[in-house]
């Protein structure tokens, strides 16, 4: 079990996703999951997720389109 957990909420942010992940990703310390939870952004989440390949990141979509 990870001893940190770090939460991303984003909506319609691709880029400032992007940015966010790779900046927790790149820390020295390395024992955290990532859990990002999306509110069913207009562009393919999971493809973004998936292209970081890192099993520390858990991704969630909430299927309520901002409501």
């Amino acid at each position: 079990m990870p001893k940190v957990s770090a939460i991303v909420t984003t909506y319609n942010r691709k880029e400032s996703l992007t940015e966010t992940v790779n900046a927790i990703l790149n820390q020295t310390f390395a024992d955290f999951e990532l859990i990002i939870v999306d509110n069913y952004s207009n562009y393919d989440f999971f493809e973004l997720i998936d292209s970081f390949n890192d099993n520390r990141i858990k991704a969630y979509q909430n299927q309520n389109n901002g409501v």
